[in-house]
């Protein structure tokens, strides 16, 4: 299509309006300026129809199946073939929660058997919700640590969870971890229903990856004091962990240490062998279990848990775990007892939860060839964390090393997950009052070994080969989380990889471009040193959207490559004539670019009669052109769809901008 020559509201004639018009190809005067209403109306009708093409021929059946998954694979279910491999995985990570459970839940200064209630009602309710086959859900170390450090800082804790010193100070550290158990569960909720899950774009790899290195260091140190058989405060950091160690290290006692580090090589010896023997991956899974029931035979063997001539025990034992199911809290979730705090606490755990649960749920689709739900998969974990809320739970996310468990046993269906809870709340029924008399070092141990697979060193040698900066984000997330604490830790490496992506947009990276010899493509002359620039001509790409955060920088770059480029052509007889850019990476542009590109085109012109030329620009830059009626003041002939086409457009302009001055200087 040819698009008439409007030419420039400029008064005065200059080179550019003797070429004759090129063949622009871009429609100009049928772009459809549509308003916001116009916009909304289509976006929602999209979306219509996007939902009417995916539920054709659904039945009611189907309907029902989309908002409870356990419907629709029940109805598929193969009996015969899936059964015993769910059954096996589901006990298997049974075997594994219960005492991994209960240690997490010491860690979030919970009694213990809230995490045996945390392995029993999420798991059903995901198990009914949830859309990933292997996803094991239940307490996790990084949660019960946030929980315990978050919570302790505004209203206390106690050393012993199951004896509190405190009673009426326990209470209220019970109701207030049910609270944020359920603020949490509320936001995971609105993420899936409102489809948030963009918000985690800003927890990217080397944040999420540094954190859980720096607060496996955390928690491990925090377990020390069982394995030394210390009697010490909660410590946030890893300098006053330090500190309180050393400080009480004469407290020390042999039998508990050597025990402990007993327990500590013998589940290292267990995760050696599951992974060296293939035949033997069931070892992982039994490993807690083993050096539970080891400890408990050893605890009522010797005596050990009886107090010595001092009143104390050998060997300190876990005390009593209520027999029973848990009792309806759901009046605990108000009045909240710090609305900011808890709040803030319930953000940045739903954060964390959504992060790891969605990656391992990710990770284990992939693995087994299937699609799974996003937009379900959070409302199923965010329901069952608010019915968990309901019955004496804190926050429960998917595990990674209980979802692994739970893949390589080979489970084919959240079945797994109710078989699981329902072992938990058989063991709830009849055998808690046997852990009684099981040593805290037991404890101590499963979480040390359990978190040293959060501690992400390959991470920390990959990043350094691939990408510096976030190698940087990742040591500054780590060290945070190690020296300030796993919530500032979060936060600051949130803020530094924000502050990192509006340094990248602030300063867009911006090509001289050359054309590639015997084709019409176009290439950086850093890149492709054989590019050979055009004579007259200055081709530029800008390799980012055009808004108000990095017009300043870009400006900056263009004039100064106008600049360096007039200085060459002056000593060569070559000066630039014409300036085209090439806005295909411009996906979109603001009124400050528009203001840019408008001041621009004064600028090349009052300083040497340049024209400005643009190549390839989107829909979105070209209705924002046409608003401002920058298309005319451009000139509708110097806006091409093909950088080739812009090039020769610009050729042309500057051949007869040279004729024009061999004219007149003769």
């Amino acid at each position: 299509m040819k698009v008439g020559g409007d030419g420039s509201p400029h008064a005065g004639s200059s080179a550019s309006d003797t070429v004759p018009d090129s063949e622009s190809r871009l429609a100009l005067p049928d772009v459809y300026d549509a308003t916001l209403i116009d916009e909304a109306r289509r976006l929602v009708q999209q979306q219509k129809e996007k939902w009417a093409r995916e539920t054709e021929g659904w039945t009611w059946f189907d309907w029902v199946s989309f908002y409870i998954p356990a419907l629709g694979w029940l109805r598929t279910y193969q009996w015969r073939a899936w059964l015993i491999w769910d059954l096996g995985a589901g006990l298997s990570v049974a075997a594994m929660v219960i005492p991994q459970g209960m240690s997490y839940a010491n860690l979030a200064g919970l009694p213990q058997v809230y995490g045996l209630y945390g392995a029993f009602v999420p798991c059903l309710v995901y198990s009914v919700l949830g859309t990933s086959r292997q996803l094991a859900v239940g307490p996790v170390a990084v949660t019960s640590t946030l929980l315990g450090n978050g919570l302790s800082d505004f209203i206390g804790s106690n050393e012993n969870p199951n004896d509190p010193a405190d009673p009426e100070l326990q209470e209220q550290y019970n109701h207030a971890a049910v609270q944020i158990a359920f603020i949490a569960g509320c936001f995971y909720t609105a993420v899936g229903l409102l489809r948030l899950g963009w918000v985690l774009n800003f927890l990217s790899s080397a944040v999420v990856s540094g954190f859980m290195t720096g607060a496996s260091v955390t928690i491990a140190l925090s377990q020390v004091k069982y394995i030394l058989g210390l009697k010490l405060p909660r410590s946030d950091t890893l300098q006053e962990g330090l500190q309180l160690i050393f400080d009480n290290i004469s407290g020390f006692q042999w039998r508990e240490f050597s025990m402990g580090m007993a327990f500590i090589f013998l589940l290292l010896a267990f995760q050696h062998l599951s992974r060296t023997y293939k035949k033997l991956f069931f070892l992982k899974a039994l490993g807690p279990l083993t050096v539970c029931v080891i400890s408990i035979a050893l605890m009522n063997i010797f005596g050990w848990y009886e107090p010595d001539s001092k009143g104390k025990s050998y060997i300190k034992p876990v005390g009593t775990i209520p027999k029973g199911l848990p009792d309806f809290t759901g009046s605990w979730w108000l009045p909240l007892y710090n609305v900011g705090r808890q709040m803030t606490l319930s953000v940045i755990i739903c954060l964390v939860d959504i992060c790891e649960s969605i990656s391992i749920a990710k990770a284990m689709a992939r693995v087994n060839n299937y699609r799974l739900n996003y937009t379900q998969e959070l409302r199923g974990l965010g329901i069952a964390n608010i019915f968990g809320a309901m019955f004496n739970c804190y926050t429960t996310t998917g595990s990674f090393s209980r979802s692994a468990v739970n893949n390589s046993v080979g489970a084919k269906t959240p079945l797994a997950n109710f078989v699981t809870g329902i072992t938990i709340m058989i063991t709830l029924l009849a055998i808690t009052p046997v852990f009684k008399n099981m040593s805290q070092n037991v404890q101590g141990a499963i979480i040390i070994v359990g978190v040293l697979q959060l501690f992400d060193w390959p991470e920390f040698l990959y990043l350094w080969k691939i990408n510096k900066l976030d190698w940087v984000v990742w040591n500054v997330t780590c060290l945070v989380v190690l020296f300030a604490g796993v919530e500032i830790g979060i936060g600051v490496g949130v803020g530094l990889s924000l502050l990192l992506v509006i340094y990248k947009s602030a300063f867009p990276r911006i090509s001289q471009l050359g054309r590639l010899p015997g084709t019409t493509v176009y290439r950086s002359v850093a890149m492709y040193p054989e590019a050979e620039p055009q004579p007259g001509v200055l081709l530029l790409r800008i390799d980012a959207p055009l808004y108000f955060a990095n017009v300043e920088g870009v400006r900056d770059y263009v004039t100064k490559a106008i600049e360096e480029r007039q200085a060459a052509g002056d000593k060569s007889g070559d000066p630039v004539r014409v300036v085209v850019l090439d806005l295909a990476p411009v996906t979109d542009i603001d009124a400050t670019g528009i203001h840019f590109l408008d001041d621009l085109v004064d600028q090349l012109r009052h300083e040497g009669g340049v024209t400005l030329v643009l190549g390839n620009p989107s829909q979105r830059v070209l209705l924002s052109l046409k608003r401002a009626h920058l298309d005319r003041k451009i000139g509708r002939p110097n806006i091409h769809v093909h950088m080739a086409d812009a090039v020769v457009r610009a050729r042309a302009v500057a051949d007869s901008k040279l004729k024009q001055e061999t004219v007149e200087g003769v």
